[in-house]
């Protein structure tokens, strides 16, 4: 069987309305792209069914598709498994001001690559309500939506797990490229609740992974604790964490007001 007679069997299974033959090939009407195409085989020629143009940008689009929906289900699995509050689930740095810390915050999620090859991590201090919590919360949503797992938690939700799964909590939280530990220092200080707070900070430390800390403690407080646990504490927190302050007003304030704001205008 010579050439034009291959071309013209596979024109049989392969024409659709609009597509013609040209040398032999099938070509696609509408980008007038070859559906076919010829390949010696042991020194003969063959002609095989190949994806035109168009076909091929179809493909591509469908395939991105299917791609983007994995991703998507992806991060939505990572934002569940690391920030079991729903709330934080939301912070995103397109709703924050913008602040330096802010900005901060910003430009470490940008480059933390860089913060996690070189071991870098943040500890957020100020007033309450400063905003420190939704800085760190924004980040660790930056991250889960670039497809980098991201774990937010603190000390009094691990101590209430079973005592027999405390080992392994602690142990997969070191695992995590970004682990945020909020709210240090308002555990209670039993004898138990410092251990533990002690073994979480040590994993991280041993896991040489980035590690971010919030805290309503003063600088001071951190550099020189009353207590020796403590001391032993935060002197990891602050060899593995770059402090920033954060002076602002109370988030929380700003935004019973504006709430407040809105209800007036809506009763008056």
């Amino acid at each position: 069987m010579n050439v034009i007679d291959i071309a013209a069997k596979q024109s049989e299974a392969h024409m659709e309305p609009g597509d013609y033959v040209k040398d032999g090939l099938i070509y696609c009407g509408h980008c007038r792209t070859p559906k076919q195409c010829r390949i010696s085989v042991d020194g003969n020629p063959r002609v095989f069914g190949c994806q035109c143009a168009c076909k091929e940008r179809q493909y591509q689009a469908e395939l991105k598709a299917r791609r983007d929906e994995e991703m998507r289900l992806r991060i939505e699995e990572l934002r569940a498994n690391g920030i079991a509050d729903r709330e934080i689930r939301e912070y995103s740095f397109a709703d924050a001001e913008d602040t330096p810390e802010i900005e901060r915050a910003k430009r470490y999620a940008q480059d933390f690559r860089d913060m996690e090859e070189n071991n870098i991590g943040l500890l957020f201090w100020g007033s309450i309500g400063s905003g420190k919590t939704f800085a760190a919360g924004c980040i660790a949503n930056a991250l889960i939506s670039s497809g980098i797992p991201a774990l937010v938690t603190s000390i009094p939700s691990i101590l209430v797990a079973p005592y027999n799964e405390r080992g392994e909590i602690i142990s997969g939280m070191a695992t995590y490229p970004l682990l945020v530990l909020d709210d240090l220092g308002a555990e209670r200080g039993t004898e138990f609740a410092v251990e533990t707070v002690y073994n979480v900070i040590d994993a991280r430390y041993k896991s040489r992974r980035p590690l971010i800390v919030t805290t309503n403690l003063s600088l001071d407080d951190l550099r020189h604790p009353k207590d020796v646990d403590y001391a032993r504490i935060y002197d990891r927190v602050l060899s593995m964490c770059t402090p920033v302050c954060f002076k602002g007003p109370s988030r929380r304030k700003k935004d019973a007001e504006r709430k407040t704001e809105i209800l007036r205008r809506l009763f008056s």
